[in-house]
């Protein structure tokens, strides 16, 4: 990745970037924060999607037509490549080398993706403090001190700051020291300086996981600035191709190296429940859906049901699968009971199981049983999927809701279990409502927010735990 590598000193205490080869470039906003040359940034490319992708598509066609060309063939006129960002004469240019072809999002949605993936910017920076705490222990140097030199070599002077303002003030002048070109340190003062030198490890080339450093410069960044990938000059080298779907492949490349980096698995209780519910998590939440792999009881043929969401979890962890999972139960009397059953016996730190979100209109719901009709509360009784797209989804041919039936006493939980009468047409309705918002045909109203909290819980769930 190398921010610090690949540089030169060009007097008067300044390090700027060369920025020769072929190149890529990590902004926030107009600041080129990190940066490499030769290599393709797979593991920093996963944290953007498809859809993230923008490029000039004139030039990116005539570069594509070139790249296909056998290099034994002499192709002119050649187009140009954005290759002349180094030259600090042309700073004052108007024109844009970041529009040329790469990947963009914001920064929160960035964040919410790494988080996913199991880095957190707390969590990298606990380690960097960590770090630099054990480094001085085992020089018996105080934990609490920096010692400030004007260039290196040079025997510091001893200011006073803890190893979390170290690490803090480093990660914001590496920020504060980047521009469009890259690193100048002239923007910072000594400490400052300093601070920044003490994290130069983590900016050394093939040094850890990028995204571990990526977590922890997005901290208190504006969530609504830009993250920008630039990946004009890699694709002018033809290390890839326009119509590539390189982010997918970048997932798919480090899956073979870890499996943590790999979907977070989820698992649902029916075939309903596996078609419905990603198809909303796209709607609500389209960012983040990509990382939710659901398991797909349709094509594979497998048997549904709260036991066998017990059955598969317990067989995953038996089996060492090491992507995130999560089990989503229904909110009825079978979802608790199976939600107590995966309980008694603790599952891998990485799994996690959840019920579905309550929803105030379940509390006074009208209801069938050996007694005739009624009016329960058949929250965590009788509340499948169906029940988590608004009233407006449970109502039937007559205009009424359609009501639950008791069905089977659950003896364990000491309660009956219940399901809707007319369940087939709810779901009708369910996927009418899905389809509408698919094509936008209605805004996303308040009948969303029980799928809104549903992926909450799973981005939530999905996220490694403080240690």
């Amino acid at each position: 990745m190398g921010a610090l590598a690949s540089s030169a000193w060009v007097g008067d205490g300044v390090e700027m970037e060369m920025l020769v080869g072929d190149r890529w470039r990590l902004l926030i906003g107009e600041r080129q924060i990190l940066w490499g040359k030769n290599d393709f940034p797979s593991r920093l490319l996963t944290v953007f999607q498809e859809e993230d992708k923008y490029m000039d598509a004139d030039w990116a066609q005539e570069i594509d037509e070139l790249n296909s060309v056998p290099s034994d063939q002499k192709v002119c006129p050649e187009p140009q490549a954005p290759t002349d960002w180094g030259d600090d004469d042309d700073e004052d240019e108007d024109y844009d080398i970041n529009d040329r072809f790469g990947y963009r999002t914001t920064v929160g949605t960035v964040l919410t993706r790494l988080r996913l993936m199991g880095f957190t910017p707390a969590a990298s920076r606990r380690s960097m403090v960590e770090i630099r705490r054990s480094s001085l222990k085992d020089y018996g140097q105080p934990e609490d001190v920096l010692l400030v030199s004007p260039a290196r070599g040079v025997q510091g002077t001893p200011h006073q700051m803890s190893c979390e303002e170290v690490v803090d003030a480093g990660l914001a002048a590496h920020i504060k020291a980047c521009d469009r070109h890259g690193l100048d340190i002239r923007r910072l003062d000594l400490v400052e300086m300093n601070c920044l030198e003490e994290l130069e490890f983590y900016f050394e080339h093939d040094t850890d996981d990028p995204r571990f450093l990526l977590a922890a410069l997005l901290h208190a960044q504006d969530p609504q600035n830009t993250l920008t990938m630039d990946l004009s000059d890699l694709l002018a080298a033809n290390y890839c191709s326009s119509y590539e779907d390189m982010s997918a492949q970048a997932v798919h490349e480090l899956n073979l190296l870890t499996a943590s980096t790999g979907p977070i698995i989820v698992i649902t209780e029916g075939k309903f429940d596996a078609q419905v519910i990603p198809r909303a998590l796209r709607i609500v939440r389209p960012e983040i859906a990509g990382y939710f792999k659901f398991w797909d009881l349709e094509s594979t043929k497998a048997a549904g049901g709260t036991d066998q969401v017990v059955k598969n979890m317990r067989s995953f962890a038996a089996a060492g699968v090491m992507n995130r999972v999560i089990g989503i139960l229904d909110n009825d009397t079978a979802g608790r009971q199976a939600e107590k059953q995966l309980a008694s016996a603790p599952l891998p730190d990485h799994y996690a199981v959840c019920r579905l979100p309550n929803v105030d209109y379940a509390q006074h719901y009208p209801t069938l049983g050996p007694s005739g009709a009624s009016t329960d509360d058949v929250t965590g009784r009788a509340c499948s999927v169906e029940f988590h797209f608004g009233q407006g989804c449970l109502l039937g041919p007559d205009g009424k809701p359609v009501p639950v039936r008791w069905k089977s006493h659950i003896d364990p939980m000491n309660d009956y279990q219940g399901e809707l009468a007319n369940k087939p047409y709810v779901q009708e309705r369910i996927k009418e409502m899905l389809r509408e918002a698919e094509e936008g045909e209605k805004p996303l109203g308040e009948e969303w927010d029980a799928m809104r909290r549903l992926a909450e819980t799973l981005i939530s769930l999905a996220e490694p735990e403080a240690e």
